[in-house]
């Protein structure tokens, strides 16, 4: 094998024709001239196989608009690589990355910043604490809405607490409703809101059932226990229980509700001692 010499490889040399050598570096960048700058944010030369070019395209709609030109964009495909014959466009569907349908030869524009001039060090650490102060002072004031309860700042339609503000707030409405309704189990939503102007049906609907799950805990428990040693926490709950799941007053109470909700195992602990005090009898 002989060698040649690099002198007469560089008098061989000529510029021009830089994408000579890539044919489909050429037709990308010729793409928009090719199709035209709308055109082509919607489709892309991707492969060149053979004398076939296949081209990417946002959907099968635009795969078959192209078709109908491809008559005009193989002239234009030949004309910008005369050293690779194209005589097939071959189109599919595929996701476009951006630099894909980003017209080519156009440099994006960004965005000026202004130059400031760099701060003075600080002096000593309490001169950079200091500085932090101010500047957090500075983006407290910009806030538009805050937090009712902690102040922190909150986000554009993010209500008038933080998240864990109103998570806490939600546990006391709930732990104040579970009270309410263990004092008085027979109060509806409607009368437990006068008490509770900010409670919403969901919330009492979940302190509800709540209730009525640990109540029939208790219950349960009794009902093992054969209900002999029954305390009268047991028989309040009981009554409770009643009310809360039935939700009538004391003095709709009648022993066919009692023994449809508690069964004929726990109805006795509900006859002695009524709800907080009064009497449920037969």
């Amino acid at each position: 094998m002989s060698l040649r010499p690099l002198r007469a490889a560089l008098d061989a040399w000529s510029p021009g024709g830089g994408n000579a050598g890539e044919p489909l570096a050429a037709i990308a960048a010729a793409w928009p001239e090719i199709v035209g700058p709308k055109v082509a944010e919607q489709c892309a030369p991707v492969e060149l196989h053979g004398d076939a070019l296949f081209i990417a395209t946002r959907s099968s709609a635009w795969s078959q608009q192209l078709q109908l030109l491809s008559t005009t964009i193989l002239t234009g495909v030949n004309r910008c690589a005369p050293g690779t014959p194209v005589a097939r466009l071959m189109f599919r569907a595929a996701r476009l990355r951006p630099r894909e349908r980003r017209p080519v030869g156009h440099a994006a524009k960004l965005p000026v910043r202004r130059s400031e001039a760099p701060p003075e060090p600080a002096a000593d650490a309490w001169d950079a604490l200091e500085r932090v102060r101010r500047r957090l002072g500075r983006l407290r004031h910009s806030v538009r809405a805050r937090c009712t309860d902690c102040g922190v700042a909150l986000s554009a339609g993010g209500g008038s607490r933080c998240p864990p503000c109103a998570s806490a707030a939600a546990d006391a409405r709930s732990l104040a409703t579970q009270r309410v309704l263990y004092a008085t189990p027979w109060l509806d939503y409607a009368a437990l809101r006068e008490q509770l102007p900010a409670l919403a049906p969901a919330e009492y609907e979940g302190a509800r059932r709540h209730l009525l799950g640990r109540w029939w805990s208790i219950l349960e428990r009794a009902r093992r226990a054969g209900g002999s040693a029954a305390s009268g926490f047991e028989r309040r709950i009981a009554n409770s229980y009643v009310l809360l799941r039935s939700q009538l007053p004391p003095g709709r109470i009648t022993p066919a509700v009692v023994r449809n909700l508690l069964g004929p195992e726990l109805e006795r602990l509900t006859v002695s001692v009524g709800p907080h005090g009064g009497r449920v009898e037969e």
